[in-house]
């Protein structure tokens, strides 16, 4: 079926206007006569045409295995819920308790909503119960954006005081703020089949992308503060001043950032992005500082600089997303106007 369609509105019975359906789409739908269809209204006034369905997607997923691995199970039923999945199964003969433990633990602490509703000893069925009306998807950016940005502080911390139970705390964090990520890019997979989700928070369908690379973007630092608290016990106790110093202006930055998007700030967005050149300088200069020194721990050191100034770029990506959000907007409100 090309991608549009002309057709004449067409009056009947005096009061009544119908346009008729496309054949293609009929049979491409296997719809008949009887069946019904649900007409909606986007900010726009077109109208979207779409075979009635029940309230909640209801498709199943199986995953079939021989020889069970976890890591495997567990990236499959991953891979399952963000494409927006209600129930997913595992079905492998001679599945060890172990694995099953393993699996329904990572399983329960990565993806919200998630719970066992069945089990034996060959299957394991997961239902993902999760009400979208109580966590909107910006509500879900915010609370991730919040435990990265402590993570980050947090890192730092240990490094100032080589603290490393915080560093340890700051590593287990980092499952809550991939829970958010799996949740955001679940909501954004079902939005393509249901606009209602992004317009009820003011989004639009051109602006997926865009809510994907700021919720990646968090997802993304806050694996590199991991990283960075995973480094800490190999400090062994020694500081190095101008890192922790480096770090904090990368804390300054990302809090801009998220700023910038969270409040819609351009101002703070394209500030931000015109300093991007001084804090390349400044990495340069710290990770020429520890190359030349002759501390035991600066590959440690390096690594960590190298993440400070990942978390930088990223927070850059976010501050442009903020822009290339606020435009599609932009775009959208003019089309409402004219």
């Amino acid at each position: 079926m090309p991608g549009k369609i002309v057709r004449k509105v067409q009056l009947t019975g005096g009061s009544t206007y119908i346009v008729s359906l496309p054949k293609s789409w009929v049979k491409l739908l296997s719809l008949k006569p009887g069946d019904e269809v649900e007409i909606s209204q986007d900010k726009n006034l077109r109208l979207i045409v779409a075979p009635r369905t029940s309230d909640q997607k209801q498709e199943k997923a199986v995953i079939s295995c021989e020889n069970l691995k976890p890591d495997f199970a567990i990236r499959e039923f991953i891979a399952y819920y963000m494409a927006g999945y209600v129930t997913v199964s595992l079905s492998c003969g001679k599945m060890k308790p172990e694995d099953r433990s393993v699996i329904k633990d990572a399983i329960r602490k990565r993806l919200l909503g998630a719970e066992v509703v069945e089990e034996d000893a060959d299957s394991l069925t997961v239902q993902f119960l999760v009400n979208e009306k109580d966590l909107p998807i910006s509500r879900a950016i915010s609370r991730a954006a919040t435990i990265s940005q402590n993570m980050l502080k947090d890192v730092i911390t240990a490094m100032e005081n080589w603290d490393v139970d915080i560093a340890r705390e700051v590593m287990e964090r980092d499952d809550e703020v991939d829970r958010f990520y799996f949740y955001v890019s679940r909501q954004l997979s079902l939005s393509v089949s249901n606009f209602e989700i992004l317009e009820e928070e003011g989004y639009n369908i051109a602006q997926i992308v865009d809510i994907h690379s700021a919720i990646k973007s968090i997802e993304r630092i806050s694996d590199h503060s991991s990283r960075i608290a995973g480094l800490i016990p190999q400090f062994n106790g020694q500081r190095d001043k101008d890192l922790i110093e480096f770090g904090k202006l990368v804390l300054d930055v990302y809090k801009r950032a998220t700023s910038a998007f969270i409040e819609g700030r351009k101002d703070i967005a394209n500030k931000l992005i015109e300093e991007d050149a001084k804090i390349a300088e400044m990495h340069r200069q710290v990770s020429a500082k520890i190359l030349s020194s002759d501390s035991p721990y600066k590959i440690s050191f390096l690594m960590a600089s190298d993440s400070f100034r990942r978390i930088s770029r990223y927070s850059m990506d976010l501050a442009e997303t903020s822009i290339n959000i606020l435009a599609k907007r932009r775009m959208e409100y003019e089309e409402l106007k004219d």
